[in-house]
């Protein structure tokens, strides 16, 4: 029998004949009533202890409606670890938002299937949770082919780097299921870089906060702004309307001066401790310099980011008009009452800034900027790099070729070769 914490003490509704999840230590007694979050088990009154279930399998979320797989973007955990409930396992991401895994209960990861960077299905095995590291279980047919692939060799991103660059083959160390950074420093017999260097390169100064000043969290939600100006001020605005969950920690500037802020959040230094950040557990970056006049040094600017394993994610202002059929990769910037529609797919480090409208069945190519105010009507196909500028009209199926610029104001109605600039007339 079970006591509900809304009705009196002595009321009693009785158990489900069978149970899922037990919510509480009196397994073959008590159980989970759906639609009651708090229960207390009538034979102990004591709420369900710290550990969690026999065994939970923990599945790829669904995200998005149009999408079927996700992006396994971070893993935080490794076979063998001891979690508890809420702990992050890893981070997922549609082409429309990123999301942490939790734990839905304390437990030891006991499989891991899927590889960081890799594209995992919607509802597919992610890790199986049990009470104790040798407690039996039992999967599914299908759930066991996947799982079978866990004891096969296989390394995070960051674990590949470090071992290449001591020369070391991770797949003769007889290591198994996903190996991380920390295991391969471990072969090293370097200690862990918890610990962000400190050095202030372009942030001196009195007052000025240093990287080792910052409180960094090992959490998805953490992330650098690479830029002091006012396309970073945007950016910063941004995130937190639409992301306000995100917490943007510090800022860095290449600059010879650099403000001791931009909207509060500090300026640390220059793109010199993007490393250290990222060793020290900061996650996300974003690219906060438009370099509008000087296209092509964005391109350089956004591989610096994914160079220092900085996870770039899609930036969409909530008064932006975004189709749930258009498709993108990573990086891009999609500014206030942007439109883009049906079908639509975009590269990486795009900039679709306001009041843009980009039309059906259009594609971007990755680091284009399409200008305040530009219209693209359907299936205009702009390449790699190129600059549409502000209030420029583009008719229906036109091609603009990778490079190309196109100052203010002028209607396009042929197509523009790579590289070509067409100036507006005066």
């Amino acid at each position: 029998m079970l006591t509900l914490p809304c009705m009196p003490p002595d009321a009693k509704v009785a158990c489900p004949p069978r149970v899922e999840k037990p919510s509480c230590h009196h397994r073959s007694e008590c159980g989970r009533i759906p639609g009651v979050s708090t229960l207390r088990c009538t034979g102990c009154h004591s709420p369900e202890p710290q550990r969690g279930t026999p065994m939970e399998i923990v599945r790829v979320p669904l995200l998005n409606a149009n999408e079927n797989e996700l992006e396994l973007v971070e893993v935080m955990v490794a076979v063998g670890d001891d979690v508890q409930k809420g702990d992050v396992l890893c981070t997922v991401e549609s082409t429309k938002a990123t999301f942490d895994v939790e734990a839905p209960t304390a437990g030891v990861v006991r499989e891991w299937p899927a590889s960081e960077g890799s594209r995992v299905a919607v509802g597919a095995l992610l890790c199986v949770l049990t009470e104790t590291a040798d407690e039996a279980y039992e999967l599914g047919a299908e759930d066991a082919a996947n799982a079978a692939e866990s004891g096969e060799f296989r390394a995070t991103r960051k674990a590949k780097e470090l071992a290449e660059a001591h020369g070391l083959d991770l797949s003769q160390a007889g290591l198994t299921g996903v190996v991380r950074e920390r295991d391969v420093r471990a072969l090293l017999g370097q200690p862990k870089a918890d610990d962000v260097q400190k050095t202030t390169e372009g942030a001196a100064g009195a007052g000025r906060v240093r990287p080792d000043d910052l409180k960094v969290r090992p959490s998805a939600e953490q992330m650098v702004m690479y830029g002091a100006g006012g396309h970073a001020r945007v950016l910063i605005d941004m995130i937190r309307q639409g992301r306000p969950d995100w917490e943007i920690l510090a800022a860095l500037d290449d600059g010879r001066t650099s403000p001791m802020d931009v909207l509060g959040v500090p300026v640390v230094g220059s793109s010199a401790e993007l490393t250290a950040l990222r060793q020290a557990g900061v996650r996300m970056a974003a690219l906060g310099i438009g370099a509008v006049t000087d296209n092509a040094r964005r391109v350089g600017l956004y591989q610096k980011l994914v160079d220092a394993g900085f996870h770039v994610p899609n930036l969409i202002h909530p008064d932006a008009s975004v189709s749930a059929s258009a498709t993108m990769g990573l990086g891009n910037q999609i500014f206030a009452g942007a439109v883009v529609s049906a079908t639509v797919r975009l590269g990486d480090n795009t900039i679709i800034n306001s009041g843009a409208v980009v039309s059906h069945d259009c594609e971007i190519g990755s680091h284009a900027h399409i200008t305040p105010g530009a219209i693209l009507a359907g299936n205009v196909k702009v390449g790699a790099g190129a600059v549409v500028g502000m209030g420029v009209t583009v008719y229906l199926g036109v091609t603009i070729g990778e490079g190309a610029m196109i100052a203010n104001g002028v209607h396009i109605m042929s197509d523009v070769a790579p590289g070509e600039v067409i100036r507006a007339s005066r």
